[in-house]
Protein backbone atom coordinates (compact mmCIF):
# COMPACT_ATOMS: atom_id res chain seq x y z
CA UNK A 1 0.00 0.00 0.00
CA UNK A 2 1.66 3.24 -1.15
CA UNK A 3 1.82 6.58 0.63
CA UNK A 4 -0.66 8.24 -1.74
CA UNK A 5 -3.32 5.66 -0.93
CA UNK A 6 -2.81 6.09 2.82
CA UNK A 7 -2.94 9.90 2.61
CA UNK A 8 -6.08 9.77 0.45
CA UNK A 9 -7.86 7.40 2.85
CA UNK A 10 -6.91 9.36 5.97
CA UNK A 11 -7.91 12.64 4.33
CA UNK A 12 -11.36 11.26 3.52
CA UNK A 13 -11.83 9.98 7.06
CA UNK A 14 -10.50 13.08 8.87
CA UNK A 15 -13.93 14.76 9.45
CA UNK A 16 -15.27 11.53 10.96
CA UNK A 17 -12.12 11.05 13.03
CA UNK A 18 -12.67 14.46 14.64
CA UNK A 19 -16.25 13.59 15.57
CA UNK A 20 -15.14 10.15 16.79
CA UNK A 21 -12.69 11.75 19.21
CA UNK A 22 -15.50 13.69 20.91
CA UNK A 23 -17.98 10.81 20.83
CA UNK A 24 -15.36 8.24 21.82
CA UNK A 25 -14.25 10.19 24.88
CA UNK A 26 -17.89 10.64 25.91
CA UNK A 27 -18.56 6.94 25.39
CA UNK A 28 -15.50 5.99 27.45
CA UNK A 29 -16.60 8.22 30.31
CA UNK A 30 -20.15 6.79 30.23
CA UNK A 31 -18.85 3.21 30.15
CA UNK A 32 -16.50 3.86 33.06
CA UNK A 33 -19.34 5.45 35.01
CA UNK A 34 -21.39 2.30 34.30
CA UNK A 35 -18.71 0.14 35.93
CA UNK A 36 -16.38 -0.83 33.08
CA UNK A 37 -12.62 -0.66 33.67
CA UNK A 38 -10.29 1.12 31.22
CA UNK A 39 -9.05 -2.24 29.93
CA UNK A 40 -12.61 -3.50 29.45
CA UNK A 41 -13.52 -0.31 27.58
CA UNK A 42 -10.50 -0.77 25.31
CA UNK A 43 -11.34 -4.42 24.60
CA UNK A 44 -15.01 -3.64 24.03
CA UNK A 45 -14.19 -0.98 21.44
CA UNK A 46 -11.57 -3.23 19.87
CA UNK A 47 -13.86 -6.23 19.39
CA UNK A 48 -17.36 -4.73 19.30
CA UNK A 49 -16.71 -1.31 17.67
CA UNK A 50 -20.25 0.00 17.76
CA UNK A 51 -20.81 3.45 19.23
CA UNK A 52 -24.57 3.34 19.61
CA UNK A 53 -24.43 -0.24 20.89
CA UNK A 54 -21.74 0.64 23.44
CA UNK A 55 -23.82 3.52 24.78
CA UNK A 56 -26.79 1.13 24.90
CA UNK A 57 -24.74 -1.49 26.75
CA UNK A 58 -23.67 1.09 29.31
CA UNK A 59 -27.27 2.12 30.02
CA UNK A 60 -28.41 -1.51 30.24
CA UNK A 61 -25.63 -2.36 32.70
CA UNK A 62 -26.71 0.56 34.89
CA UNK A 63 -30.29 -0.72 34.76
CA UNK A 64 -29.10 -4.17 35.85
CA UNK A 65 -29.86 -6.00 32.60
CA UNK A 66 -28.56 -9.55 32.20
CA UNK A 67 -25.55 -10.33 30.03
CA UNK A 68 -27.54 -12.36 27.44
CA UNK A 69 -30.11 -9.56 27.05
CA UNK A 70 -27.33 -7.02 26.45
CA UNK A 71 -25.80 -9.25 23.76
CA UNK A 72 -29.21 -9.71 22.12
CA UNK A 73 -29.95 -5.98 22.08
CA UNK A 74 -26.51 -5.17 20.66
CA UNK A 75 -27.01 -7.84 18.00
CA UNK A 76 -30.31 -6.40 16.83
CA UNK A 77 -29.03 -2.84 16.97
CA UNK A 78 -26.09 -3.76 14.74
CA UNK A 79 -28.14 -5.90 12.38
CA UNK A 80 -28.18 -2.99 9.93
CA UNK A 81 -24.49 -3.73 9.27
CA UNK A 82 -25.57 -6.80 7.32
CA UNK A 83 -27.41 -4.56 4.88
CA UNK A 84 -24.53 -2.09 4.68
CA UNK A 85 -22.06 -4.90 4.06
CA UNK A 86 -24.25 -6.33 1.32
CA UNK A 87 -24.55 -2.91 -0.34
CA UNK A 88 -20.82 -2.26 -0.42
CA UNK A 89 -19.64 -5.82 -1.07
CA UNK A 90 -19.78 -5.39 -4.84
CA UNK A 91 -16.98 -2.83 -4.70
CA UNK A 92 -14.53 -5.10 -2.85
CA UNK A 93 -14.92 -8.33 -4.77
CA UNK A 94 -11.98 -10.66 -5.41
CA UNK A 95 -10.19 -9.48 -2.28
CA UNK A 96 -8.48 -11.80 0.19
CA UNK A 97 -10.33 -13.20 3.19
CA UNK A 98 -8.00 -11.23 5.47
CA UNK A 99 -8.86 -7.99 3.65
CA UNK A 100 -12.60 -8.67 3.77
CA UNK A 101 -12.44 -9.66 7.44
CA UNK A 102 -10.70 -6.43 8.44
CA UNK A 103 -12.86 -4.32 6.13
CA UNK A 104 -16.05 -5.89 7.50
CA UNK A 105 -14.99 -5.54 11.14
CA UNK A 106 -14.13 -1.84 10.74
CA UNK A 107 -17.38 -0.99 8.96
CA UNK A 108 -19.47 1.72 10.60
CA UNK A 109 -22.33 3.97 9.52
CA UNK A 110 -19.97 6.87 8.85
CA UNK A 111 -17.28 4.92 6.99
CA UNK A 112 -19.98 3.23 4.94
CA UNK A 113 -21.37 6.63 3.94
CA UNK A 114 -17.96 7.94 2.89
CA UNK A 115 -16.79 4.81 1.06
CA UNK A 116 -20.08 4.09 -0.66
CA UNK A 117 -20.36 7.65 -1.96
CA UNK A 118 -16.79 7.62 -3.26
CA UNK A 119 -17.16 4.18 -4.83
CA UNK A 120 -20.20 5.42 -6.74
CA UNK A 121 -18.16 8.33 -8.11
CA UNK A 122 -15.76 5.79 -9.56
CA UNK A 123 -12.52 7.29 -8.25
CA UNK A 124 -12.09 5.18 -5.13
CA UNK A 125 -10.16 1.95 -4.58
CA UNK A 126 -10.71 -0.84 -2.02
CA UNK A 127 -7.36 -0.03 -0.41
CA UNK A 128 -8.34 3.62 0.10
CA UNK A 129 -11.65 2.44 1.55
CA UNK A 130 -9.81 0.14 3.96
CA UNK A 131 -7.51 2.97 5.10
CA UNK A 132 -10.57 5.14 5.74
CA UNK A 133 -12.26 2.41 7.77
CA UNK A 134 -9.17 1.52 9.81
CA UNK A 135 -8.42 5.21 10.51
CA UNK A 136 -11.87 5.74 11.98
CA UNK A 137 -11.68 2.44 13.84
CA UNK A 138 -8.34 3.27 15.44
CA UNK A 139 -9.54 6.73 16.41
CA UNK A 140 -12.63 5.30 18.10
CA UNK A 141 -10.73 2.65 20.05
CA UNK A 142 -8.13 5.11 21.36
CA UNK A 143 -10.74 7.80 22.10
CA UNK A 144 -12.97 5.52 24.17
CA UNK A 145 -9.95 4.33 26.13
CA UNK A 146 -8.95 7.96 26.70
CA UNK A 147 -12.48 8.66 27.89
CA UNK A 148 -12.17 5.81 30.36
CA UNK A 149 -8.91 7.25 31.68
CA UNK A 150 -10.48 10.70 32.02
CA UNK A 151 -13.50 9.23 33.77
CA UNK A 152 -11.25 7.38 36.22
CA UNK A 153 -9.34 10.55 37.14
CA UNK A 154 -11.95 13.30 37.00
CA UNK A 155 -15.46 13.05 38.48
CA UNK A 156 -17.86 14.01 35.69
CA UNK A 157 -21.62 14.27 35.86
CA UNK A 158 -22.66 12.09 32.89
CA UNK A 159 -26.15 13.63 32.94
CA UNK A 160 -24.69 16.65 31.14
CA UNK A 161 -23.55 14.38 28.30
CA UNK A 162 -27.09 13.37 27.47
CA UNK A 163 -27.66 16.78 25.87
CA UNK A 164 -24.22 16.94 24.24
CA UNK A 165 -24.61 13.47 22.77
CA UNK A 166 -28.06 14.23 21.38
CA UNK A 167 -26.67 17.37 19.71
CA UNK A 168 -23.71 15.47 18.21
CA UNK A 169 -25.88 12.60 16.97
CA UNK A 170 -28.30 15.06 15.37
CA UNK A 171 -25.40 16.78 13.63
CA UNK A 172 -24.04 13.46 12.37
CA UNK A 173 -27.51 12.42 11.24
CA UNK A 174 -27.97 15.59 9.18
CA UNK A 175 -24.56 15.03 7.56
CA UNK A 176 -25.80 11.61 6.41
CA UNK A 177 -28.60 13.20 4.35
CA UNK A 178 -26.67 12.75 1.12
CA UNK A 179 -29.33 10.98 -0.94
CA UNK A 180 -33.00 10.12 -1.17
CA UNK A 181 -32.59 6.65 0.44
CA UNK A 182 -30.82 8.20 3.44
CA UNK A 183 -33.59 10.75 3.95
CA UNK A 184 -36.32 8.12 3.64
CA UNK A 185 -34.50 5.83 6.08
CA UNK A 186 -34.26 8.69 8.59
CA UNK A 187 -37.97 9.52 8.20
CA UNK A 188 -38.98 5.87 8.64
CA UNK A 189 -36.75 5.59 11.70
CA UNK A 190 -38.30 8.66 13.35
CA UNK A 191 -41.89 7.64 12.60
CA UNK A 192 -41.52 4.04 13.78
CA UNK A 193 -39.52 5.05 16.85
CA UNK A 194 -42.34 7.29 18.02
CA UNK A 195 -45.11 4.79 17.20
CA UNK A 196 -43.35 1.71 18.62
CA UNK A 197 -42.23 3.55 21.77
CA UNK A 198 -45.85 4.50 22.48
CA UNK A 199 -47.14 0.99 21.70
CA UNK A 200 -44.40 -1.17 23.26
CA UNK A 201 -43.24 1.11 26.09
CA UNK A 202 -39.78 -0.49 25.83
CA UNK A 203 -36.31 0.35 24.48
CA UNK A 204 -36.66 -2.51 21.99
CA UNK A 205 -38.67 -0.02 19.94
CA UNK A 206 -35.42 1.72 18.99
CA UNK A 207 -33.92 -1.53 17.73
CA UNK A 208 -37.00 -2.46 15.68
CA UNK A 209 -37.21 1.05 14.21
CA UNK A 210 -33.52 0.92 13.25
CA UNK A 211 -33.92 -2.41 11.46
CA UNK A 212 -37.07 -1.24 9.63
CA UNK A 213 -35.35 1.99 8.58
CA UNK A 214 -32.36 0.04 7.25
CA UNK A 215 -34.61 -2.18 5.15
CA UNK A 216 -36.52 0.87 3.88
CA UNK A 217 -33.32 2.64 2.82
CA UNK A 218 -31.98 -0.53 1.19
CA UNK A 219 -35.25 -1.08 -0.70
CA UNK A 220 -35.33 2.48 -2.06
CA UNK A 221 -31.66 2.36 -3.02
CA UNK A 222 -32.06 -1.00 -4.80
CA UNK A 223 -35.12 0.28 -6.64
CA UNK A 224 -33.22 3.37 -7.83
CA UNK A 225 -30.36 1.21 -9.10
CA UNK A 226 -32.80 -0.97 -11.04
CA UNK A 227 -34.36 2.10 -12.62
CA UNK A 228 -30.97 3.45 -13.64
CA UNK A 229 -30.02 0.05 -15.03
CA UNK A 230 -33.26 -0.08 -17.02
CA UNK A 231 -32.65 3.36 -18.49
CA UNK A 232 -29.12 2.43 -19.53
CA UNK A 233 -30.34 -0.69 -21.36
CA UNK A 234 -33.24 1.17 -22.97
Amino acid sequence: MNRETIVSGVKASSPIMVSYIALGIACGIVLYDAGFSVVQIFLMSLFVYAGAAQFLAASMVVLGASFPSIILMVFFLNLRHVLMSASISGFVRNRSLRFLGLFGHTLSDETFGINYSKFQLGNWTPKEALVTSVSNYGTWVLSTMLGGVIGSQIPINTLIMNYALIAMFLCMMVLQFVSKPHIIAAAVSIIFTVILTIVLQHNIALVIATVLASFAGYYVETREHRRKGGREHA
